[in-house]
């Protein structure tokens, strides 16, 4: 069998290394056939591509590496993964697409909605080309939680909430000594950086993806507390306003939380509670209640089994050109867009103090 072709479009992620590892994974199915990367206005483009690739790709058989992104993709793959800044996704899904190459983005779609948009619009000339993808959709407790909410587990739904569980930014700033990563992306606003975008996008994403639709408004907030040197935030929290329900989103890179309080997602319906975390393999449910008292032990838990190999966002464009089987819905354009809604909004609520309306 013939193998596909992949490229790898961009080192500025840290989940490069992430779709390098799927990509060899099925290495007797497909083969990565080079990586270019988007050079940093701000730095040197050959320091940047180096730096880069030891801190997101440091492994011994890496492979080639193209001067520009054009170079790379004329050589015609037919699966490319884009893990450049937020701010270049538009910019290089044009080209894939213009290309009809197959295409996943890794989280989130775009800065804003009009770069959303812009991204819609390149998709259009190849239809179901583009998929987004968000590592934690692919947590077999966080798809049974969805499952369970979607069956009518607890009855009507009324509130998803969820923390993203806090670090002290992507390089652990724990000192004053911030000289090291000033120039960094994912500190610069301008280029999709900030806790916000990189954090509190994932409850966006889960409230969509469990709700299916994006919110009506959005009422938002951040914080700098801890980076002197960065026009970005590094907390932020958010309220989403459904209409006859309501989700809760939070990101930080500086509180500092630990112990045993879940992550979430937690879904709270009219008939009882469905509870997953990150950090635990199973997924409980609560549907016994009484007031002022300690709560009850779960009514059910479920312990998920692992997913299949194949079972992750490469696996699954794979099947999806090989033989035709549908993708998840949490990688389809259409869910990431009702989330791209919710988001954009957000981030301008932040900006202006106030309520603001999804629009998509």
């Amino acid at each position: 069998m013939k193998k596909l072709k992949a490229a790898i479009l961009g080192l500025a992620h840290c989940h490069t290394i992430m779709f390098y590892n799927e990509f060899k994974k099925f290495a007797d199915e497909i083969e990565i056939i080079g990586i270019a990367d988007v050079p940093d206005p701000e730095n040197n483009p050959e320091e940047s591509l180096e730096s880069r690739l030891a801190a997101n790709l440091n492994i011994p058989d890496r492979p080639e590496l193209y001067p520009c992104v054009d170079a790379l993709l004329d050589k015609k793959p037919d699966i490319a993964c884009i893990t450049s800044d937020i701010a270049d996704h538009p910019m290089l899904v044009k080209k894939c697409m213009e290309r009809g190459i197959y295409t996943i983005v890794e989280k989130p779609m775009a800065c804003s909605m009009e770069d959303g948009l812009a991204i819609c619009r390149a998709a259009e000339s190849c239809p179901d080309h583009l998929f987004v993808n968000w590592p934690i959709a692919w947590y077999p407790t966080f798809r049974k939680a969805r499952e369970l909410a979607r069956s009518g587990a607890v009855g009507r739904l009324l509130r998803i909430c969820y923390r993203t569980p806090q670090t002290k930014g992507p390089y652990g700033c724990k000192t004053t000594d911030f000289e090291s990563v000033k120039g960094a992306w994912c500190y610069r606003h301008d280029r999709g950086g900030g806790s916000l975008i990189d954090y509190a996008g994932y409850g966006f994403f889960l409230a969509s993806w469990f709700f299916e639709e994006a919110p009506k408004m959005v009422y938002g907030l951040k914080k700098n507390f801890a980076l002197p040197f960065s026009d970005t935030e590094d907390y932020s929290s958010f309220l989403l306003d459904f209409g006859d329900k309501v989700g809760q989103a939070e990101g930080s890179w500086s509180t500092h939380c630990s112990g045993e309080i879940p992550t979430g997602p937690i879904v709270y319906g009219e008939e009882g509670t469905i509870v997953a975390d990150r950090f635990d393999d199973t997924v409980k449910l609560y549907r016994k209640f009484k007031p002022y008292v300690p709560s009850f032990p779960p009514d059910e838990i479920y312990r998920p089994m692992p997913l299949e190999e194949r079972d992750c966002v490469v696996g699954s464009v794979m099947d999806y050109i090989l033989k035709g089987k549908e993708v998840p819905e949490s990688i389809t354009l259409k869910i990431n867009r009702l989330a791209q809604g919710g988001l954009s909004a957000g981030i301008l609520s932040c900006e202006t103090g106030k309520p603001e309306e999804v629009k998509l």
